[in-house]
């Protein structure tokens, strides 16, 4: 009996810890709002599971729409993130897609896109987050970082990489 009482105390003493206790993952989702089919062909800086490929239009960032990957231990993301991406038109590769050894679409126009993580208050390790990545069109992003509860205040910047090229 006692060792009964003494195990239900320990039990319900750890509760709080346990409930606590996560293990890490880190969310990147990708979403197309422009009109043109895209395929991100690199994102460096960022894990090398993170990005998507091809990204379909969408009328919104909602779950459906999305292209996800959930890694499930601490990432380290670098101090810059490049973009590169794809882009054939509104058809996008209606046939499929012919690839270049390295497994991009050898057809379609490249674009990149510079971004220093500080200025999107991203941090250089994260275990419990989610990255949500959206292309507007017309060359401009759309970057906010999720935590486990809430949007951190600040992170929601635009950048216009539309000609001429801004520099930061």
């Amino acid at each position: 009996m006692r060792n009964l009482i003494v195990y239900l105390f320990v039990i319900t003493s750890c509760s709080g810890c346990v409930s606590g206790w996560r293990l890490p993952e880190v969310g990147f989702e990708w979403f197309n709002l422009s009109a043109n089919e895209i395929w991100v062909t690199d994102a460096i800086g960022l894990p090398d599971e993170s990005y998507c490929g091809r990204l379909m239009p969408s009328q919104g960032e909602d779950q459906l729409s999305s292209t996800k990957s959930t890694i499930m231990e601490s990432v380290r993301i670098e101090d810059t993130i490049v973009i590169k991406w794809k882009e054939n038109g509104i058809n996008g590769w209606p046939h499929g897609v012919e690839t270049l050894p390295n497994g991009t679409p050898a057809t379609g126009v490249l674009h990149e896109a510079t971004f220093k993580r500080a200025d999107l208050g991203i941090p250089a390790k994260l275990s419990h987050a989610r990255v949500r990545f959206t292309y507007l069109g017309g060359d401009k992003w759309r970057i906010k970082l999720y935590g486990p509860e809430t949007l951190y205040e600040g992170t929601d910047r635009v950048k216009d990489f539309s000609p001429p090229y801004q520099k930061p």
